[in-house]
């Protein structure tokens, strides 16, 4: 008797190329969700928005509980007086730096190309824009006591 061999080794054959085509198509969509998940863990561990998250977080305590709030340098700064300590927060080269009484240098956001900040009313604005070219913004409302 003769036996039939369905998948031989001498060439290429319907049945395994439609087996191939099946384990394609059951991996496609791990490739998408793997590609997916690892653009959104770059963009987490993206050094620039973590130092902007650390920055607005900073920025609004020392507007919590503050007695005055103005805008210096044509926008490019603030001025906050809290408990009769002066804190200037404004644009230094390529970085926003924070100076207590007009003294001193403490660097709070680094590559910094542009950042104005604007009071409309209670609401200060800040808007930053990195020598990368990306471009962030945050709003704080501010009340005075």
């Amino acid at each position: 008797m003769r036996r039939i061999a369905w998948l031989d080794e001498k060439g290429f054959s319907f049945v395994t190329s439609i087996f191939d085509l099946l384990v394609l198509l059951m991996m496609l969509p791990l490739i998408v969700l793997f590609y997916g998940f690892a653009v959104s863990l770059t963009e987490d561990l993206d050094p620039h928005s973590s130092e902007w998250q650390l920055f607005a977080v900073d920025l609004q305590s020392y507007l919590n509980n503050s007695d005055s709030l103005e805008i210096i340098n044509g926008g490019s700064g603030i001025r906050i007086i809290r408990m009769g300590e002066e804190f200037d927060i404004e644009l230094y080269t390529d970085m926003i730096r924070k100076q207590k009484d007009r003294k001193g240098h403490e660097v709070m956001l680094t590559r910094v190309q542009l950042c104005s900040f604007s009071l409309d009313g209670n609401t200060l604005k800040v808007r930053t824009e990195f020598t990368t070219g990306s471009l962030e913004e945050a709003e704080y409302v501010f009340t005075q006591p």
